[in-house]
C-alpha cells in the first residue's frame, strides 16, 4: 500500500502545506461571455473536514468548485480575476495537471471510461498520479479505492468487466475509486449524489466521511440539498446568485443562521 510519507511527499511536490487552510479564496470573480457568474466571493475552508457549499441550481456553486483545480480553465470564454490557494499555493502559479493530480474531483454525472474494465478505471489514476509502482502495488491501490468507495466486495469478482454492466450508482462509486486511486489530499464533489439512488448516496456519503476521518482528506462538497449538508456537513458556505452570503461551522450555520437566504434554503423554502 501507498505510505502516508509517500502521500505527503507527493503534496509537498507542489508545496501544499497541509497546516494552512485547505481553500483561500479572494476577490474571486468570473465571466462566462458576458455574464458575471461568481462576484468577488471571498472564503477560507478549513481543512481535513467536509466543507458543503449549499446553494441553488444556478448560483454559481459548480463555478466556484471548478476554480479551486482550474477546471474552469476548460470552459470557453471564461475569464477569472481573484486568488484560489490551495494549502498555501496559489492555484495559477502551478502547472493544471499536476494541480489535478493531488485535487481529485467527481462530478454530478457518472463518467467512467467505457473502454477499459473496472479495474482499469481505477488503475489508470493512480499511474498517472506516481502512486503506485509495480503490479502488487497497483493491485493494492485499487482494491484501497474501491474499498473506501465501499465497492469492493460488489465487484471484486468482475474487475475485468466494463463498467456499464454497474449500475448507475456503482458507475458514480467507481468514479469516486478513481479519484481517490490518486490519492489526492483535496477531493472536489459536484452534487456526486444528485442523479443515483438513496442507497448509493448514502453509501458515498459515508464513504466521504471515512475518508476524512480516517485518511486526514480535506473534502469540498457540493450540493443543492439542506438535509444533505445537515449530515455530513463540518462547514458550510451558503452561495446565492453569485455572493457568499454566508459561511462558518455548519453546526452554528443550520443552528442560528444569519442570512435570510440561508435561512430560506434550511427551511426548503428556496
Amino acid at each position: 500500500m501507498v505510505r502516508a510519507r509517500q502521500v505527503a511527499v507527493l503534496a509537498r511536490e507542489l508545496g501544499f502545506d497541509e497546516s494552512k487552510p485547505a481553500v483561500e479564496i479572494r476577490g474571486l470573480r468570473v465571466w462566462i461571455g458576458g455574464s458575471e457568474i461568481l462576484k468577488g466571493v471571498s472564503a477560507t475552508i478549513p481543512p481535513r473536514g467536509v466543507t458543503v457549499v449549499l446553494g441553488p441550481s444556478g448560483s454559481g456553486k459548480s463555478t466556484l468548485l471548478r476554480c479551486i483545480n482550474r477546471m474552469i480553465d476548460l470552459v470557453p470564454e471564461a475569464r477569472v480575476d481573484g486568488v484560489v490557494r490551495v494549502f498555501g499555493v496559489d492555484v495559477r502559479s502551478v502547472d493544471p495537471y499536476e494541480l489535478r493530480k493531488r485535487v481529485g474531483m467527481v462530478f454530478q454525472i457518472p463518467n467512467p471510461f467505457p473502454h477499459m474494465s473496472i479495474y482499469e478505471n481505477v488503475a489508470i489514476a493512480a499511474k498517472i498520479a506516481g502512486v503506485a509502482r509495480g503490479r502488487r502495488e497497483l493491485d493494492e491501490v485499487v482494491r484501497w479505492a474501491l474499498e473506501r468507495a465501499m465497492l469492493w466486495d460488489e465487484v471484486r469478482d468482475r474487475l475485468g468487466d466494463p463498467p456499464s454492466r454497474l449500475s448507475g450508482g456503482q458507475q458514480q462509486r467507481l468514479c469516486l475509486a478513481r479519484a481517490l486511486a490518486m490519492k489526492p489530499r483535496l477531493l472536489l464533489l459536484d452534487e456526486p449524489t444528485a442523479n443515483i439512488d438513496p442507497e448509493n448516496s448514502k453509501k458515498i456519503e459515508e464513504s466521504i466521511k471515512a475518508l476524512v476521518r480516517e485518511e486526514g482528506v480535506s473534502v469540498v462538497f457540493v450540493t443543492h440539498s439542506p438535509h444533505q449538508a445537515a449530515r455530513i456537513a463540518d462547514y458550510l458556505v451558503v452561495v446565492y446568485r453569485g455572493l457568499i452570503v454566508e459561511e462558518g461551522p455548519a453546526r452554528e450555520v443550520i443552528e442560528s443562521p444569519r442570512h435570510e437566504v440561508t435561512r430560506s434554503l434550511l427551511s426548503g423554502a428556496m
